[in-house]
């Protein structure tokens, strides 16, 4: 499983809105061959996007529209991208709390 982390500097920008964000970005994400998931993390002044693809490839195969989507989203919420780093998933446990609690 490959992972893809965007940071993202919200500034003063309320909470609430990286959910808005997310539920837009799942309403695309969803259709794309490869995607497995999302996970937002948002504390005051900064968002991560956690994006789960099947292997590297297929995240590969949809970068560049991927990156467009996110360029259109940063400027819509009016925030700025600050990192965007890839990782492979190593370990995961998560218990059925974790992702019922993710709506």
């Amino acid at each position: 499983m490959y992972v893809n982390l965007t940071r993202v500097d919200t500034s003063d920008q309320p909470i609430e809105n990286a959910t808005i964000v997310a539920e837009e970005m799942l309403k695309w994400l969803r259709d794309i061959d490869g995607f497995e998931g999302l996970l937002m993390l948002s504390r005051e002044g900064t968002t991560l996007g956690l994006t789960f693809w099947e292997s590297f490839e297929a995240a590969h195969r949809h970068r560049v529209v991927r990156m467009e989507f996110l360029n259109r989203m940063t400027s819509i919420a009016d925030v700025q991208i600050e990192e965007i780093l890839d990782f492979q998933v190593t370990f995961a446990h998560l218990g059925p709390g974790v992702t019922g609690a993710a709506g």
